[in-house]
C-alpha cells in the first residue's frame, strides 16, 4: 500500500524547551517519494506536509539531507514551499548514519544560537531527515543539551528517543553527542 500525506498525516514528534512553549519537532521528510523505503512505499504531499509544519507552530525548517537526496525524493520545491508558508528553511546536510561533518558544524555555532534563542522565547522548529530517526535525532540532542533541556547526552539522547523511537540510529551518532555534550557552550 502507497502511504500518502491523506493516509498517514505527517506525525512531528515534539520535544518541548525552556518554560515559553519552545519545542523541537523530529519528523521525516516532507513530501517524500520512495517507492521502497524500510518502512513502506511512499508518495507524501509536499504543500499539505509543509502545511502540517506551519501549523504545528514552527518558524524554522532544518534539513539535513545531503542535495542529491532532495532530487532522489522529490522534494527539490521544499526551501521554497517553506518560505512560503513563512518558516526559515537551512540545508545542513549530514551523510545518512553518519555523525555531523563540516558541512553542518561550519555554520553552527551562529545558528544554533539563533535556533535556541528563538526556541527559548517560545518558537518552535521541525528538524528532518529522510527517516526521521539517526539525522535528525542527532540534531535535535544537540540543540537540547545546547539549550540546557539535557545536561547529558546520554540524557539528550533519551528525551530524543522517548518521542521518537528508533532515533540516534548508529555508533557515530551517538559517540559524537558524547563528544559533542563536553563542549562549553
Amino acid at each position: 500500500m502507497m502511504r500518502t500525506s491523506l493516509t498517514h498525516p505527517l506525525a512531528i514528534a515534539e520535544l518541548p524547551v525552556g518554560d515559553n512553549g519552545g519545542a523541537v519537532g523530529v519528523t521525516f521528510a516532507p513530501g517524500k517519494h520512495q517507492e521502497f523505503a524500510m518502512t513502506g512505499s511512499w508518495a507524501r504531499d509536499l504543500d499539505m506536509d509543509v502545511s502540517a509544519i506551519h501549523r504545528w507552530g514552527a518558524t524554522h525548517l532544518i534539513s539535513l539531507l545531503e542535495p542529491w537526496e532532495f532530487s532522489e525524493l522529490r522534494i527539490e520545491d521544499l526551501p521554497q514551499a517553506a518560505a512560503g508558508k513563512g518558516i526559515s528553511w537551512h540545508g545542513l546536510p549530514i551523510t545518512d548514519g553518519a555523525a555531523p561533518d563540516w558541512r553542518l558544524l561550519q555554520q553552527w555555532p551562529q545558528l544554533s544560537s539563533r535556533f535556541v534563542e528563538d526556541l527559548l522565547r517560545g518558537h518552535r522548529l521541525v528538524v528532518h531527515c529522510k527517516g526521521g530517526l539517526g539525522r535528525a535525532g542527532t540534531v535535535a540532542a544537540m540543540l537540547l543539551l545546547h539549550a540546557g533541556t539535557a545536561k547529558t547526552a546520554s540524557e539528550a539522547i533519551d528525551m530524543v528517543r522517548h518521542v521518537r523511537p528508533g532515533a540516534i540510529e548508529t555508533q557515530a551518532q551517538e559517540e559524537f553527542l558524547q563528544r559533542w555534550a563536553q563542549r562549553p557552550y
